[in-house]
């Protein structure tokens, strides 16, 4: 009697990946999961004992890069995938010396560094926004002579980094002029980009959602898929995220548009496999990419779920990391609008005090779930990015009017109080 073993997916984890308990649940019918992690980058240690839980854990905290992969490689792993920006390259250099298909070093750069990435995409024609590295620690001629080389109003942001932390709009060269002088008090190394602010169109492309969209997109063996087009609720300043709805409201001529922007920045950046978010505004100029990201969204995989019920983006994800040739042919067809909301703190806010009417969410139409993010005394920074939301409500609705009547409705009933 012979028996076939299952696979094994690698899956390099850390803060801010996608939920364990729902990658294992997509892995279940699929394959056998080995979790890759660095347990000195991991702060909840709860998440070390319930990845032992599901499956093999691979600690690569103080190994070399030979040591990791010589660790890695007893698990015989078919395939290797992240869900975060902060574990690509680990994932990438693991997968580049056990020949596993995965972002490439290239690949991953231009990924990685929103510097290298608008290069690229200016080299292959799109249309980018001038984007300039600030010096590490930047004299103050450094600073003048940044300020000089860009029209305003501009965006300050890490140069590697995600889910919009420490990302300033700075509308005249004095706002400007001050953040320079933070970030050359900071202790810290972050490295920054001054980057001209994309203007918006007028009128814009949605009476009340944004101006701009994510293409949710599977590239398999060179091949490109897109998914889905997920629109944005109105954002919290200075660009945090506040929710998603699959699919967009945006006219159908309009997300074809999108959608070829989003094949020729991933084309642009040579991406050869895995899911990809890549971010699209419409500004004054036309469509311009935000940014391409090398995994899922946040949220957009349960999102998904509820607007096209039976998909896993997950699975998915895994799939193509598994080396399945995944192939869509047109957007997934939707019976509803799948959404999330969360609740963004005001800028100044540093602490929650009291949180009031979320119970009234659970019996809203629509509501599949409501988790609240942060309880009262747990502390709050806006600077920290859109991750520093208080509470999250998922669900599905018949049409995008029906997700701004909930919006509507926690605007009015739920109430968070700061210190």
């Amino acid at each position: 009697m012979t028996t076939t073993s299952r696979p094994v997916l690698a899956i390099v984890y850390g803060d801010n990946s996608a939920s364990a308990m729902a990658l294992h649940e997509s892995a279940a019918a699929l394959c056998d999961i080995v979790w890759v992690v660095d347990s000195s980058e991991i702060q909840e240690r709860s998440i070390l004992r319930l990845l032992g839980k599901l499956g093999r854990v691979v600690d690569i905290n103080a190994m070399t890069p030979q040591e990791a992969s010589d660790a890695l490689r007893s698990a015989e792993p078919s395939g290797i995938v992240a869900y975060a920006d902060a574990q690509i390259a680990t994932a990438s250099a693991l997968g580049a010396s056990l020949g596993l298909n995965y972002h490439d070093e290239t690949v991953a750069g231009r990924l990685l560094d929103k510097v290298v990435q608008r290069r690229a995409f200016a080299a292959a024609g799109l249309g980018v926004p001038r984007c300039v590295a600030v010096p590490s620690k930047p004299s103050p001629a450094e600073i003048e002579g940044l300020m000089a080389s860009v029209d305003f109003p501009v965006i300050l942001k890490p140069r590697h980094g995600a889910a919009s932390r420490e990302t300033h709009l700075a509308e005249d060269a004095q706002r400007l002029r001050e953040l320079l002088i933070d970030v050359s008090s900071l202790e810290s190394d972050t490295k920054m980009v001054v980057e001209e602010f994309m203007v918006g169109a007028s009128p814009p492309p949605s009476s009340y959602f944004g101006d701009y969209v994510s293409v949710e997109s599977v590239v398999a063996h060179g091949h490109i898929s897109h998914l889905a087009v997920t629109g944005r609720l109105p954002s919290a300043k200075p660009f945090r995220e506040t929710g998603l709805i699959i699919p967009s409201d945006y006219p159908s001529e309009l997300v074809l548009e999108v959608l070829g922007v989003a094949t020729d920045a991933i084309n642009a950046l040579g991406i050869r496999t895995g899911c990809l978010h890549t971010e699209i505004k419409v500004t004054d100029k036309g469509l311009r990419v935000i940014e391409v990201n090398g995994r899922i969204g946040g949220f957009v995989a349960p999102v998904m779920a509820l607007a096209c019920p039976g998909v896993d983006f997950f699975q998915i994800s895994q799939r193509v990391a598994l080396g399945e040739r995944v192939v869509f042919a047109e957007l997934l067809a939707t019976d509803h609008v799948g959404f999330v909301i969360v609740g963004q703190p005001p800028i100044g806010a540093r602490r929650v005090a009291r949180v009031s009417g979320i119970d009234r969410l659970a019996t809203y139409p629509g509501v599949s779930a409501v988790a609240v993010n942060r309880r009262p005394g747990d502390t709050v920074d806006w600077r920290l990015g859109s991750h520093e939301y208080v509470f999250s409500v998922l669900g599905a609705a018949p049409d995008s009017e029906a997700v701004r009547a909930l919006d509507a409705f926690i605007s009015e009933h739920v109430v968070i109080e700061y210190e």
